[in-house]
């Protein structure tokens, strides 16, 4: 071989050599610091950067914000730093530095007795207002327990107790979850009219009461994998005028019901931030079943849910959300307690907040046009020392939405015209998200009717 060419291939072997040493890495000793009360081992359970493990160095950024993504999700601390420092030759040391959150809060409860603030809105009746405290321990033993006192007076009363273990073996895979209480209300919605609920309301006396308990098992097998099972009793009272408006509140003109359930729940989140999401997706699956037959209940009820929202980042200001979600329940007459479709909890069309399609099925498909109108900053509250409360990160999102929903009803639509038709509605909004995952949302929509409104909403909607 000549010298020219075992200078080359010499060179060619310096190359290669040079060159998978920049595309791989070692991950050195990984490091936190601001962890007071948290457990190290709950912070490492969130990391997909760990000791002694090779991987390529352009991927070395994807696993920082994947790492403090997770740790985000997990609502213990204010702020996540995830950062990394070249250690000895072709080693990468990681930092992870957090600020910590207050985790005992006892905080006054004032709540409107209806589905949202606008319902509320439309008698501004001070008597449905409830009132009372929580009382949360969070990051309880610094472990990620949760320990939760409800205490609800004034229109509606309930007092719950909630206990979550999210680990309970070394592997960090298995939870469980306590939780049971008691309720009464003064009002109960007994049908609908004009996709409206109709309530019955009896010179204050209560109308409904409920004792309830449930142990809730958890497998999360991976970072973003939960798998749930609820096992659930009940016992249901209404009052006999409830029962005579409608003989199905809880079926077969029954007053009283008590009966199991059991429950299955797959969650598959890999978002950014779960609170509210700007890139990653989210998969729920439900299934459920009310009443097994036994202790001769009237309520039978199957459902099935699925639910797919996924969120881009399609410039370095404007982000862009779609959801679709799909429900199925029982054909046969469900008790009406039961059944709940389009227009409850967060499966409505913008627009319809007043309004209720019940109904056995339905599709819904949700979209939002996100531009970041103030970048997240942090806000120093100069008389408060401590950054648990002192140090506030805000966001404000401006966006324009638009939804659309199908609902079927084989027992009311006789009497709600909005059944068995696509309603859709949209309009322009503004989100704040900020500290303690408080999101508020500032919209005006109007829907398919022509009607149109603003309304105040507390959570986020895809």
């Amino acid at each position: 071989m000549t010298p020219f060419r075992k200078l080359l291939l010499l060179a060619s072997i310096l190359w290669s050599v040079s060159s998978f040493a920049q595309r791989s890495v070692v991950i050195g000793p990984v490091t936190y610091t601001g962890n007071r009360i948290t457990k190290t081992h709950i912070l490492s359970r969130e990391m997909t950067l760990r000791t002694g493990e090779t991987m390529a160095l352009d991927s070395v950024g994807y696993h920082m914000e994947r790492s403090r993504s997770n740790l985000r999700n997990i609502k213990l601390f204010n702020f996540v730093e995830v950062d990394t420092c070249t250690g000895e030759a072709g080693v990468l040391n990681v930092e992870v530095r957090v600020v910590e959150r207050w985790y005992i809060w006892p905080v006054p409860l004032v709540e409107l007795g209806d589905r949202n603030f606008r319902e509320w809105w439309e008698t501004k009746d001070m008597g449905r207002i409830d009132y009372g405290a929580f009382i949360f321990w969070n990051n309880f033993r610094g472990r990620n327990e949760t320990v939760v006192l409800e205490l609800r007076f004034g229109y509606n009363n309930r007092y719950q107790l909630r206990y979550e273990i999210p680990y309970l073996n070394r592997k960090q895979t298995i939870g469980i979850e306590f939780k049971g209480g008691y309720e009464q209300a003064r009002e109960v919605a007994y049908s609908s009219l004009e996709n409206k609920r109709a309530f019955i309301n009896v010179n204050g006396q209560y109308m409904r009461k409920l004792a309830y308990g449930e142990i809730i098992p958890r497998w999360r097998p991976n970072l973003y994998n939960v798998h749930e099972l609820t096992i659930g009793f009940t016992n249901e009272w209404v009052a006999d005028t409830v029962a005579v408006l409608n003989p199905n509140i809880l079926g077969n003109g029954e007053t009283l019901t008590r009966h199991f359930s059991l429950q299955y729940e797959l969650k598959n989140d890999k978002t950014d931030y779960t609170i509210y999401p700007l890139k990653g997706h989210i998969l729920h699956i439900r299934v459920r079943k009310d009443g097994l037959g036994i202790l001769g209940s009237p309520v039978n009820m199957f459902l099935a849910e699925i639910e797919f929202n996924k969120y881009w980042q399609l410039h370095p200001r404007w982000y862009f959300a779609h959801g679709q979600k799909l429900k199925f329940s029982s054909f046969n007459r469900q008790s009406y307690l039961y059944q709940r479709n389009l227009g409850y909890m967060n499966d409505y069309v913008r627009g319809y907040e007043l309004n209720v399609i019940d109904g056995q099925h339905f599709a819904l498909v949700k979209t939002s046009l996100r531009w970041m109108l103030l970048r997240p900053k942090r806000i120093r509250l100069g008389f408060l020392k401590t950054d648990k409360l002192g140090l506030i990160p805000l966001t404000i999102f401006a966006n324009a939405n638009f939804d659309m929903g199908f609902g079927m009803d084989a027992q009311t639509r006789a009497t709600n015209p909005m059944a068995e038709k696509w309603i859709y509605g949209g309009g322009l909004g503004i989100d704040i998200s900020t500290f303690y995952d408080i999101v508020w949302r500032f919209e005006y929509s109007i829907n398919r009717d022509g009607k149109h409104g603003f309304f105040l909403h507390f959570q986020k909607h895809i």
